[in-house]
């Protein structure tokens, strides 16, 4: 097949759709992708990109075409609101470039925005091409969760918008199940619906041998968070859990990762007097994190209280379980459930950071053996459900059979 990937964030951001389209080019596909100017998460052009500097380049030996958009900016909405808005407005004017050839699928990687799914909804009505998009966050109700509006007038005209978005590709794939209630609720087919988890790179279940030597951790009992650290993800729940075990200097939480809250969480660990317990380390590359992994002895997932993130299984989960580490969240619904499902760690409420430096100091007083038993479990459900072989397969077929 010859397949158009249509994605706002594409390498050199790291976002799991560049492993998507490299699984499937080895299986023999073509594939081309059409994308913005990478620019998260600081918010500014990478080096080398620019408005003026609109280009067609290649990855791993896939045309990669970008179309020119406004920065996000860091932590400033009405530049995000540019970013969204002028990424579809540009699309349009490359569409022309597109139109003549010949694909046999459109796939929309969807993490917000959803306008993201216009230009393939266009192509659709163009040229018959049978359209997938693959839900990463459901809309509009992740806007909500980021950006607080009560007017009702609005929220009806965003539902509205949203249903006739979804409703108008031939396939839409959910990264969680709890996503599929909600979608049926609001007169989505359910047989237009595949589930399709998140897998992780198989990077994070290959043997590390080195761990690290130079973040000052020595023999440390560390316990690590990973990712983006904005609204959603309510890092600032880990950091009053922090608090609470301040007085026990050994347990050292690290924290990797960059978005719009790191200067929030950076200046709350300042106000606590938290810089010999926190070790907040920024952005790392993705290939780096099995080493980080390796030398935590849990790896934390938090999530804000919304009724969105019940609906939710964070990516994070997959990477954590191949790595084979217990997990420690504070989250609710459909996280909390794959956690006590697989036995792999400890889960409480999310926002509850005392059930978070409870369970902490849980998996602190387990011997070796208990935490090394749920690191495997762990990777058992991992190899059974969450395998980059097995969900690329899945992917590939339904993506063949889609019904026009």
């Amino acid at each position: 097949m010859k397949i158009l990937v249509i994605t706002q964030y594409f390498w050199p951001e790291d976002f799991r759709i560049n492993d998507i389209c490299r699984g499937l080019k080895e299986k023999g596909h073509e594939v081309e992708v059409l994308t913005g100017l990478p620019n998260y998460p600081q918010g500014e052009y990478y080096k080398g990109y620019s408005w003026f500097k609109p280009r067609t380049e290649y990855y791993d030996g896939m045309k990669v075409m970008r179309v020119p958009l406004v920065p996000r900016g860091k932590d400033n909405a009405i530049m995000l609101g540019l970013n969204y808005i002028s990424f579809v407005i540009t699309s349009f004017f490359h569409l022309p470039r597109v139109l003549g050839k010949d694909y046999d699928r459109i796939f929309v990687f969807q993490v917000s925005p959803i306008t993201t799914a216009i230009p393939a909804i266009l192509l659709k009505w163009f040229r018959k091409i049978p359209i997938s998009i693959y839900i990463q966050d459901l809309w509009p109700e992740t806007f909500y969760s980021i950006i607080n509006i009560n007017n009702r007038t609005f929220r009806k005209i965003a539902k509205r918008f949203c249903i006739t978005v979804y409703n108008a590709f031939h396939q839409l794939y959910i990264a969680s199940q709890g996503y599929e209630e909600k979608l049926v609720e609001q007169g989505i087919d359910a047989n237009k619906i595949i589930y399709l988890p998140q897998w992780a790179e198989d990077y994070y279940s290959n043997s590390v041998q080195d761990k690290l030597e130079d973040e000052g951790l020595g023999n440390s009992f560390v316990v690590t968070f990973a990712g983006n650290i904005g609204k959603a993800q309510g890092v600032d729940t880990i950091i009053e859990a922090a608090n609470l075990a301040k007085d026990k200097t050994e347990i050292k939480w690290v924290i990797l990762g960059d978005g719009s809250e790191f200067e929030n969480i950076k200046a709350k660990v300042k106000e606590y007097k938290l810089e010999e317990n926190v070790i907040l380390l920024g952005r790392k590359p993705s290939t780096e994190m099995p080493k980080y992994f390796k030398s935590s002895q849990g790896l934390i997932v938090t999530l804000k209280d919304e009724d969105i993130f019940k609906l939710t299984l964070p990516a994070k989960v997959q990477s954590y379980m191949a790595a084979g580490k217990p997990i420690l969240g504070a989250i609710n619904g459909e996280g909390m459930k794959v956690i006590r499902k697989s036995n792999c760690g400890l889960a409480g409420p999310a926002e509850d950071y005392k059930s978070l430096y409870e369970n902490v100091l849980r998996l602190y007083n387990m011997t070796p053996e208990q935490r090394e038993a749920l690191g495997r479990n762990g990777k058992e459900y991992f190899l059974n459900n969450y395998t980059r072989e097995l969900l690329l397969e899945k992917l590939e077929n339904s993506l063949k059979n889609i019904k026009y």
